[in-house]
């Protein structure tokens, strides 16, 4: 089972330059900010989800799809309880969730889940070697890079080492469903000990390896994959500035920002 989320397609995006990928990695993380009510930040999150379904990040979409939910729901029900507002829809007590705060909760769900579809675009499109050399292409030293690089790296294979240790208990007969809170507990114990285990083994092999190969050596260091530029990163940035002037032309126009705010307030 594959745990990354780097998927080869040998589409737009993967023969993009990882350096360019990861400005334009900050740059879609701008438009949703340039917000003040959900239909602001709709557009732009519909454009996000067009993108990773074109460009091959549908099966990662499917793998955290529970996750955005999540996300999603839980800011609206926070953000409806503690953001007050002047139109109240009902209260329970000292509970009181107005029109306001339900809009506010929709537009940092769509935000959030709009951080999210850029980075699974990112991931699902650059390898993570590519991620290092895009890191050290932008200035950063290679010692930086790669332990940057070296956390996506790592965090799929302890993923898949505990999901093993947990087969292997459980055809040892250990049943981590029975009992109450603080039995299951207690059944996981078996499990988290071998994952550190795990865990430090590798690091100690990693910094064997690491050694053995010069990693702390201060000589200018080559890379094994160039990735030209081409007229492919000059379109995504393209693209990416003028969503960004969209949303800001929105944000700081006050009749449309206005007219899409007392839209928003009608249907929420």
């Amino acid at each position: 089972m594959n745990l990354g989320f780097y998927r080869p397609t040998g589409g737009f995006l993967e023969r993009v330059h990882p350096a360019t990928k990861l400005i334009c990695l900050l740059l879609a993380f701008v438009p949703p900010f340039f917000s003040r009510a959900p239909l602001q930040v709709l557009p732009y999150f519909l454009l996000l989800l067009t993108a990773a379904l074109t460009t091959g990040s549908g099966h990662n979409l499917r793998r955290i799809g529970s996750i955005m939910l999540i996300l999603f729901c839980m800011s609206v029900v926070l953000w409806s309880i503690f953001q007050r507002g002047e139109t109240r829809l009902f209260g329970l007590g000292p509970i009181a969730i107005s029109r306001e705060g339900v809009s506010y909760g929709l537009m940092i769900g769509l935000r959030l889940n709009c951080f999210v579809l850029a980075a699974v675009i990112f991931l699902t499109s650059t390898p993570i070697e590519a991620v290092a050399h895009g890191l050290s292409r932008l200035g950063l030293p290679f010692v930086v890079s790669f332990t940057i690089s070296l956390a996506f790296r790592l965090t799929p294979l302890f993923l898949e080492a505990g999901r093993t240790i947990v087969m292997a208990q459980k055809t040892r007969g250990l049943d981590l469903d029975c009992g109450g809170p603080i039995e299951r507990l207690r059944r996981y114990i078996p499990i988290i000990v071998p994952v550190i285990v795990s865990g430090l083994r590798r690091a100690d092999q990693l910094a064997i390896a690491l050694e053995s190969k010069g990693f702390g050596n201060k000589c200018k260091r080559t890379m094994l994959l160039e990735y030209p530029v081409g007229w492919r990163d000059l379109i995504l940035i393209l693209v990416l500035l003028a969503a960004i002037a969209a949303t800001a032309m929105i944000y700081f126009n006050p009749g449309v920002a206005r007219v899409l705010a007392i839209f928003g307030r009608t249907h929420s």
